[in-house]
């Protein structure tokens, strides 16, 4: 299945200049279903348009020929807390500073397809994102990229198959987290 890799950000810039557009955009939105992860969804319906409007992060829609959205992922840069992560990690992590409480990193905040797509996209989905974000390295520099996910085999075995190394357990969520070089 092909699809295009298409900027939230440029969407509600060219195409939402009324209100009318915008429902319009929230309606598409609102269509998108991820039962296996409600957070997900609830976010792109929900949350996604005022995160742009923010610039709290950047979100990116994956569309099929038909304009169907078959899944998205949301960018952004922030501090990754290095509290109770073993020393090895964390020079991993600075490039060798390990002291360091924390260091900056890209996020990839928010990752999803549609239920209504049968075939595996989560390669295909990372592979969009981690190319994004070399193209923002090159700009703006950064090293690490980090992810945050559930205790479940199948997320675990995506991420470390796309080279992501875990490097914690958060305390507050109880999410796992995930690292990768870029």
């Amino acid at each position: 299945m092909g699809f295009k890799v298409n900027a939230l950000s440029k969407i509600i810039k060219t195409f939402c200049e009324d209100k009318v557009s915008l429902d319009v955009l929230k309606e598409t939105l609102s269509n998108f279903c991820c039962s296996k992860n409600p957070d997900e969804e609830n976010f792109l319906r929900n949350k996604a348009i005022d995160y742009e409007r923010l610039n709290k992060a950047r979100t990116y829609l994956l569309v099929n020929e038909n304009d169907f959205i078959v899944g998205f992922f949301s960018l952004a840069f922030k501090s990754i807390d290095l509290q109770g992560v073993s020393k090895q990690k964390k020079k991993d992590l600075t490039a060798g500073e390990s002291n360091e409480a924390t260091c900056s990193a890209y996020l990839i905040g928010h990752i999803a397809k549609d239920d209504r797509i049968k075939q595996s996209m989560g390669d295909r989905i990372l592979e969009a994102a981690i190319n994004l974000l070399l193209d923002a390295q090159k700009i703006v520099g950064g090293r690490i990229v980090y992810l945050d996910c559930k205790k479940e085999n199948k997320l675990i075995k995506l991420y470390e198959r796309n080279n992501f190394k875990w490097f914690n357990e958060s305390e507050k969520s109880g999410l796992q987290q995930y690292y990768k070089k870029l």
